[in-house]
């Protein structure tokens, strides 16, 4: 994926940045699927079951990419002080993929949550919710974009993150006060499966909120 050849340290950090923005793309892919999938669920649709296959499929090739730009930066002698960093980052990138094939999870066709979550799945927070999980996403690949031109371009963007992490906590408590608020109505195992959904898919945007830290971590010592 990423090809060195005689290349100088600095433009190897660049190949490195592109093969991580292929990595934020792959994860992408992941996140947009499970959105996707959280639409089909509550209107029925039985496409379902194939987006949910597509997040895993997405994740597992995420991986990939991950391990192969990871063993590069150990073998590389690039990167100087902040290559635990540039690690770190890539963790966290991958991180926000396996939230979304764990959230996937609870929207499989063997869960019971495929025939009794439409109702919350069709709230508007929830919509609002989940738009901000993939907006976050793209936030965090803007502010790669960013920080690979240099850290002034960076750091008009190394905010926005947060912002659209902010607004998914904000949906993430409305739609948490809705199912709390019915909870008499339903099955408690059932009740419990959603809330765990629920927070397991906003871990997307925490992750991508960790990323963006870690990338303002990266300016301060000086990168870009």
């Amino acid at each position: 994926m990423v090809d060195f050849g005689f290349a100088s340290p600095r433009k190897k950090e660049k190949a490195i940045f592109d093969g991580i923005l292929l990595h934020l793309a792959t994860v992408t892919e992941a996140v947009d699927a499970f959105r996707g999938s959280v639409t089909a669920i509550a209107n029925g649709d039985p496409s379902s079951a194939r987006l949910v296959e597509s997040v895993f499929d997405a994740e597992t090739r995420a991986d990939g990419i991950h391990r192969e730009l990871s063993t590069k930066i150990a073998e590389g002698a690039f990167f100087g002080g902040v290559r635990e960093d540039i690690l770190n980052l890539l963790e966290r990138i991958d991180d926000m993929a396996d939230a979304a094939k764990d959230a996937a999870r609870y929207l499989g066709s063997d869960s019971q949550l495929v025939g009794q979550a439409p109702d919350l799945l069709k709230l508007e927070q929830m919509k609002l919710f989940v738009a901000d999980l993939g907006s976050a996403v793209a936030a965090l690949t803007e502010l790669v974009k960013a920080l690979k031109v240099g850290k002034k371009e960076a750091l008009s963007k190394v905010h926005s993150v947060e912002s659209f992490e902010e607004e998914a906590d904000t949906h993430k408590a409305a739609i948490l006060k809705v199912l709390f608020a019915n909870e008499r109505s339903m099955d408690p195992v059932t009740v419990i499966q959603l809330r765990d959904f629920i927070f397991v898919a906003d871990n997307i945007a925490d992750r991508a909120e960790d990323a963006s830290d870690v990338i303002l971590i990266l300016i301060a010592k000086g990168y870009g």
